[in-house]
């Protein structure tokens, strides 16, 4: 009896697993199809990706086999992996023919396998991109016109630039005669300004000769500045430090629907990323069908360009009735406290139930 429980302990967590890993798959798959629909060249480590990620699905589906000690095939299970190893050996033909059978058997991954082994058959992957030049050698008979049109155009410019040497030489100087302007200055009476808490000046006294004409005690200019009132200090505006802008989303998608399984969060490779900064997804948060906040993640940095959530965060998060999860990413300084880039727009993750976004706030 302990056996038999052990063994379905077993089973359930290796289904598990295989679902998560399906779950991975088909993500990565979705991208390849975006770049297959762009009809540019799948970048490698995408491609590397995608077979590592079917070779731990090979090996899970057959430890399961083995679990349930059964001889009854998963249908299309054999044909899908016979063509996994034509297309290792790059004998696409065969593995498009394999992958074909697979899907009539609805086996998950055939059909999409068959799309990318048509792509890879067509020589879109891998292919260099055509410039002009060797456009030009497969036609030799318009090449020459070409180059005898580029010659001449090359000709008729030189000669352009020669003739108008002319034009560009520097004027010669002349001799203006600048009238002589004679400047008459005008003395300016100094006003005092004396504030009224200052102690009025003296009266000026007359001297004994009434002829004379009384004279006032000469004021310094510097007692203008002395009297003069406060100025306010002028305020200098704080300058806000230029954020760089946010990272790229590959995925999830926004408004994905969780069935069960990992999460992966994967950014573009961001160009100017250095050793201290690190790529970070914001606090999850989880709203429950009255739209409001009743659970969070904490926030998590990485230095590669992918977070994997665990299945157990957004099972528990299930388990509390949350229905939508709000998450957005950004670029963090030595920890995801201090972000140094503008975030991403706010994306939604579908846990149960319908997710109104508007009544969602982050």
């Amino acid at each position: 009896m302990t056996t038999d429980l052990y063994s379905r302990e077993q089973k359930l967590r290796k289904q598990a697993e295989l679902q998560s890993l399906q779950v991975n798959l088909v993500t990565l798959r979705k991208q390849e199809v975006s770049y297959i629909a762009a009809a540019a060249a799948v970048p490698e480590f995408l491609a590397n990706q995608i077979q590592e990620a079917r070779r731990e699905v090979r090996k899970v589906e057959r430890e399961l086999l083995t679990l349930r000690a059964e001889t009854a095939t998963i249908p299309g299970r054999e044909i899908y992996w016979e063509g996994f190893e034509a297309e290792l050996a790059r004998d696409f033909e065969r593995a498009l023919k394999l992958y074909r059978q697979a899907a009539h058997d609805n086996y998950p991954d055939a059909e999409i396998a068959a799309q990318s082994v048509r792509h890879v058959i067509k020589g879109v992957k891998g292919k260099p991109a055509e410039i002009w030049i060797p456009r030009l050698a497969r036609q030799p008979r318009q090449s020459f016109l070409w180059v005898g049109l580029i010659i001449i155009i090359l000709l008729a410019i030189i000669i352009l630039g020669y003739s108008n040497i002319g034009f560009n030489r520097a004027p010669t100087a002349v001799a203006v005669e600048m009238p002589t302007i004679t400047l008459t200055f005008t003395p300016v009476t100094v006003i005092q300004i004396i504030p009224d808490t200052a102690t009025p000046l003296p009266t000026a006294i007359p001297t004994e000769t009434p002829t004379e004409t009384p004279t006032a005690t000469p004021i310094e200019v510097s007692s203008v500045a002395e009297a003069s009132t406060e100025v306010a200090p002028t305020n200098t505006p704080t300058v806000a430090p230029t954020l760089r802008p946010a990272p790229r989303i590959i995925g999830p998608k926004d408004g994905l629907t969780w069935g069960d399984g990992a999460i992966v969060f994967e950014f573009e490779p961001y160009p100017a990323l250095v050793n201290d900064e690190l790529y970070c997804l914001r606090s999850l948060k989880g709203f429950d069908r009255t739209n409001t906040e009743n659970w969070s993640y904490p926030r998590i940095g990485k230095h590669q360009p992918a977070i994997a959530i665990e299945p157990n965060v957004f099972r528990v998060a299930r388990d509390q009735e949350i229905q939508c999860i709000l998450w957005q990413a950004g670029i963090g300084k030595n920890s995801c406290d201090n972000l140094v880039s503008e975030t991403t727009e706010t994306r939604i993750i579908v846990i149960s139930g319908r997710c109104q976004r508007e009544k969602l706030k982050f």
